[in-house]
């Protein structure tokens, strides 16, 4: 049986920035994306925005919105982030209590739920990790590696993924990212373009990104 069939499910719409889900709030229901991009954000205690992980994709367990919130015991089932919409987004409002007995029922699709729990465990370990030996700037060259297309113009980062987002991304001050950049454009390794951040020396990048170099920056 599909999610839309279960019991109680709507489907709902959201515009891009509109929080889905927020901080404090109790978990009643959970989201199946079927179009669009939702965020998982915290605010730190330095009064940072960050971005903990992303939902949305082909597989239901990726677009499975506040599902691991759900089964967090030690937060009374109140939501300890902000789930905001990246892009305009379609889903099914689904209780949670309904999606929980789904997944109980298929623990193929449960062990895809715990896999993804996983995925965005380690990321935040390599979150902190950036924090406490000072690889920032590894981290930046490896997101924009990951985040760039093959365009016309080479491989480009689209100019979407602004020096704010990355921020949030990377758990770091915009101000920061700044810095970074313009330390890799003169370096010659990218370039401003109309499309986005044009990557002009993909394996220059790698070795900053793979600690072989160091970004030196101000």
């Amino acid at each position: 049986m599909p999610f839309r069939d279960l019991p109680g499910v709507t489907q709902c719409r959201f515009r891009k920035g509109e929080r889905i889900m927020r901080a404090g709030e109790p978990i009643e229901y959970v989201y199946y994306l079927t179009k669009g991009t939702v965020y998982r954000e915290v605010v730190t205690d330095k009064g940072y925005e960050s971005i903990l992980g992303s939902k949305g994709g082909a597989d239901i367990a990726r677009s499975l919105v506040g599902i691991l919130a759900a089964y967090n015991r030690n937060n009374r089932d109140i939501s300890t982030s902000d789930f905001v919409a990246h892009t305009d987004c379609i889903a099914y409002r689904v209780p949670t209590e309904k999606c929980k007995e789904y997944l109980r029922q298929n623990p193929r699709l449960l062990e895809e739920v715990l896999q993804c729990s996983m995925d965005e465990y380690q990321r935040v370990i390599g979150l902190l990790q950036t924090k406490r030996e000072g690889t920032a700037s590894a981290h930046l060259c490896a997101l924009l590696l990951e985040r760039a297309r093959d365009t016309e113009e080479g491989l480009v980062v689209s100019r979407k993924c602004t020096n704010v987002e990355i921020s949030k991304l990377l758990s770091i001050h915009k101000v920061t990212v700044s810095r970074m950049l313009r330390a890799l454009k003169e370096e010659g390794c990218v370039e401003r373009s109309a499309a986005g951040l044009r990557i002009l020396q993909p394996e220059q990048l790698r070795k900053y990104a793979d600690g072989e170099l160091i970004l030196e920056y101000e």
